[in-house]
């Protein structure tokens, strides 16, 4: 039955009262909106109040602290803080910044990894009302130092780790504001100053709430970076309102005081954000550490008694690499709750590990909406029905778009056409208040929020957010990822753009162009990068230019972002508008069964690329990727 259909029956039914049981037998989908409503309605009402009564974030951490004082709140290296410890230490970050005479339209740099110090600097931010550009630990030089400029950054606030410090160490000069580390810094000198200096002699005591009696749920909170299509990360808004539906989350969940959430995620991403300011709210425990450990995994969740699992798709697949256990089945988790859960590495996580309820939701930092799928449909990734549409203030929808452009399809009329029941569609979100599109979605130039906007789509004068991703109904409405469209891939968990990466390796002075994109490898989720490339007139491949392609996308790139495989070609596939063309090269992929042109495969042993033929091929899938 199509959507159309449904939506039509529905609408009919209402009026003609029909009773429950022929609403079911008309609509058998309608349980699974039932059950999604159940679960939203507590949530929606916590949210909704909290932004009516503009009860800001850093409210419920405070209220939390007075209730739960002693209680444990962030569980890392085996060491316990107390809400308590947390907020004296953010008081003393807040005491601080307090006297830099910064402005509202100002932020502070964060660049630090998962650790108590992250948490006690983002909430004496808070406490301020002082924004948080929060900086991706992974990347380096130019788009570091791009993330701090674009964000008008007054400080940066560097964490632990020599691989922090050398990040910083090779921008100090260029981005031209003071620089605070936390540690010990050998190499340190007079460009640096020691944080851990300031804390020492900082005030303990707690900021006057009448300081941020200016800041609103409109007024940004935090800036999050997004890979785009455009080139460099884009910068995010995740304003005050937006924080408290993150956290707002696991209240899907019921969680309680009593709950201890296993969060590994990145903190400078919304998703890792999440279970950090959830725990926050409800005063919970929320074990973290610096890097996730596949073997560590459960022997931390039985330690800690951990009840509540974030994840994505690529820890989860780490959880099951791991040889089996006796011990699989013996611990207290009895939720799982993340994106990017494929459907049969959820069955067999929940099978082998004997899971009660895996949550999966689906959204973007800067989106106008979400979607949730708390019915343990293996794969789905929320729900899109006629009933919560009709239900919904923002709906959602899927579109038929152009795969080429990743541009919507329009009729003669010129507004667009929905899809039908699994058929891949562009999905799109209704906004609900359009004035935040007016404050802008991404810190900087308008324009790029208003590519995210898709106007006239259903009637003139209409607006919805564009996700740039492809999706699936199921005869159920289930919705499920597709593929993401344009010039985005995801790969261990992280967007990569191929613009930016592209860029990249056209710095080298061999190389007059290259075509970055994702491809599909065989037991792995999302899309890896691939590049194909084209020297210079008169340049072969050797050896010496293979290493040097290798050593210069380990300075320039996160792991994540590095292609896996580099194709040369003679000559550029392009549009007539000279465009470089995907779309093949990504159907053909890295089988040299398919491709005849030369390709080397990324090889962490060699440091190197190495030849990829039909030999190699099972080699390159076997190792580490």
């Amino acid at each position: 039955m199509s959507t159309f259909r449904d939506g039509a029956l529905l609408a009919a039914g209402g009026t003609a009262g029909l009773s429950f049981l022929a609403w079911r037998t008309m609509f058998p989908w309608i349980k699974y909106d039932i059950q999604t409503l159940k679960k939203l309605k507590n949530v929606g009402q916590k949210v909704n109040d909290d932004i009516m009564n503009n009860r800001l974030l850093i409210d419920h951490f405070e209220a939390s602290v007075k209730r739960f004082p002693q209680r444990t709140y962030v569980i890392y290296e085996d060491r316990c803080y107390s809400f308590e410890y947390i907020n004296t230490e953010a008081c003393r970050v807040a005491n601080i910044v307090s006297k830099w005479g910064l402005k509202q339209e100002d932020s502070v740099s964060i660049l630090i990894h998962n650790s108590p110090d992250f948490i006690w600097t983002f909430f004496g931010l808070l406490k301020l009302g002082i924004t948080a550009t929060l900086l991706n630990t992974n990347v380096r030089e130019e788009t570091l130092i791009n993330a701090i400029c674009v964000t008008d950054t007054k400080a940066v606030i560097v964490g632990q780790g020599d691989d922090l410090y050398d990040a910083v160490y090779e921008i100090v000069e260029t981005i031209g504001v003071p620089v605070y580390l936390i540690g010990q810094c050998p190499t340190a000198d007079s460009r640096f100053q020691s944080w851990d200096s300031l804390m020492a002699q900082s005030s303990p005591a707690d900021i006057c709430t009448a300081v941020r009696s200016h800041i609103d749920i409109y007024s940004p909170a935090c800036y999050i970076f997004t890979s785009g299509t455009t080139g460099l990360p884009k910068a995010a808004i995740a304003r005050q309102g937006k924080l408290t539906q993150w956290a707002g989350l696991f209240l899907l969940m019921g969680v309680t005081p009593d709950d201890v959430i296993y969060d590994v995620l990145p903190f400078y991403h919304g998703v890792g954000l999440s279970g950090m300011l959830s725990a926050a709210i409800e005063g919970c425990s929320m074990l973290t550490r610096k890097k996730f450990s596949a073997h560590n995994f459960w022997a931390d969740c039985r330690k800690h008694k951990v009840t509540i699992v974030q994840y994505i798709g690529e820890l989860c697949r780490y959880i099951l690499a791991v040889p089996e256990h006796p011990k699989d089945g013996i611990h207290n988790v009895r939720s799982f709750i993340g994106n990017g859960l494929r459907q049969d590495i959820w069955t067999q996580l929940q099978k082998r590990f004997k899971i009660p309820n895996i949550v999966e939701f689906f959204g973007a930092s800067e989106g106008t909406g979400a979607v949730v799928n708390v019915c343990n449909r293996p794969g789905a990734v929320g729900r899109i029905s006629p009933l919560m549409n009709r239900l919904d203030p923002a709906p959602k929808f899927l579109v038929k778009y152009d795969v080429v452009t990743a541009k919507p399809l329009r009729d003669k009329s010129g507004l667009c056409m929905q899809v039908q029941i699994g058929e891949p569609g562009l999905f799109l979100c209704g906004i609900t208040a359009m004035s935040s599109i007016e404050k802008g979605l991404y810190k900087g130039n308008m324009e790029m929020t208003e590519k995210k906007i898709i106007r006239n789509v259903f009637k003139e004068g209409d607006a919805y957010f564009n996700f740039g991703d492809s999706m699936i109904l199921d005869k159920d409405y289930f919705l499920y990822f597709h593929d993401r469209v344009g010039d985005t891939f995801r790969w261990k968990g992280e967007n990569v753009s191929t613009t930016e990466v592209a860029n990249i390796i056209t710095t080298l002075p061999f190389i007059i162009d290259a075509n970055v994109y994702g491809i599909t490898v065989p037991g792995h989720d999302g899309r890896a990068g691939m590049a194909s490339i084209i020297l210079k007139d008169n340049e072969e491949i050797s050896v010496e230019k293979l290493n040097a392609i290798y050593n210069h996308l380990e300075q320039k790139l996160p792991k994540y972002a590095r292609p896996i495989v580099l194709r040369f070609e003679r000559k550029m596939r392009t549009t007539g508008t000279f465009k470089n063309q995907k779309g093949d090269l990504m159907k053909e992929g890295f089988d040299p069964n398919i491709v005849s042109d030369p390709m080397y495969y990324l090889s962490t042993e060699a440091k190197s690329y190495m030849p990829l033929d039909k030999e190699s091929y099972h080699h390159m899938l076997q190792s580490k990727l």
